[in-house]
């Protein structure tokens, strides 16, 4: 396998490079050696955030392209506002039902649904969550 190559299955995520938690979402990777641990709570952006104001915020679709569209831009945000957050992507639907959210795809801040069915600009996004 070439070096440029990228392993793919169960092993290849088991030792993979570890990434520090960081606010700018994971563009700083730490290679650990086998048999060494790190703390993995320290943040190495630089940026002033603590993990008590941590959000999570949550991108709910089923996979469709303005549901990609929209995760890609919520981290875009997350990045550029350098805040402490979690993003995730939950395409179950039962999940996404418990939000009683009936058009996708919807952005939710700390468990509030803050847009349902819209594409929503970088700027609109940077404001609802927060920056």
């Amino acid at each position: 396998m070439d070096k440029k190559e990228t392993k793919k299955g169960f092993w290849a995520t088991l030792f993979a490079p570890k990434y520090k938690s960081s606010c700018c979402r994971g563009s700083q990777i730490e290679e650990l050696p086998t048999g060494t641990t790190a703390n993995v709570n320290t943040t190495s952006c630089g940026c002033k955030s603590t993990s008590k104001n941590k959000k999570e915020i949550k991108v709910l679709g089923t996979g469709c392209t303005s549901c990609k569209a929209l995760y890609a831009t919520v981290q875009e945000a997350v990045a550029s506002l350098c805040i402490d957050a979690s993003v995730e992507k939950e395409e179950d639907l039962d999940k996404i039902m418990s939000y009683n959210v009936m058009s996708l795809p919807a952005l939710v801040v700390d468990g509030k649904v803050v847009a349902k069915g819209q594409n929503l600009a970088l700027e609109q996004i940077k404001q609802l969550i927060g920056g």
